[in-house]
């Protein structure tokens, strides 16, 4: 089978190679080309099977948010044990949301990116659960 295997601490996710090539190569402005010009490489090298960690290879995983969030490839939890597709997830937001201009409706004030604090550095991202609540993967995906 022509797969990529991303293995996180609590999830195996699988895609082929086909899913993971036409994101990296299609945005090219939304990645770094180093780094695709590398996944790129290792995954035309590798026969079958290409598997990644994220300790050699962090940066896939801000590729597999964005595959995830097509609702493509499949995760398996190892929590649970059990497999799941990728639109079977749940999504979640981190520390301040997916993006600084998200508008957070129980916040008064409307946009948090203007709202007085008195420390101005803020982060956010995404991750995703399995259907039972165990927490998959989770990106830090902006900083101000």
């Amino acid at each position: 089978m022509n797969t990529v295997i991303f293995n996180t601490e609590n999830a195996v996710f699988t895609f082929t190679k086909k899913e993971v090539k036409e994101r990296l190569i299609v945005p090219e402005s939304e990645y770094n080309p180093d780094e695709v010009s590398q996944l790129l490489k290792l995954i035309s090298i590798g026969g079958d099977e290409t598997i990644l960690y994220p300790d050699d290879h962090s940066y896939f995983g801000y590729v597999v948010l964005d595959i995830i969030s097509e609702g493509m490839g499949t995760v398996t939890c190892k929590i649970c044990g059990k497999t799941y597709d990728a639109d079977q997830l749940k999504e979640f937001a981190v520390g301040h949301g997916k993006s600084p201009l998200d508008i957070n409706p129980e916040q008064k004030g409307g946009f948090r990116l203007f709202k007085k604090t008195k420390n101005p550095s803020m982060f956010g991202g995404k991750g995703y659960k399995c259907p039972v609540g165990h927490e998959l993967i989770v990106m830090e995906t902006w900083r101000t």
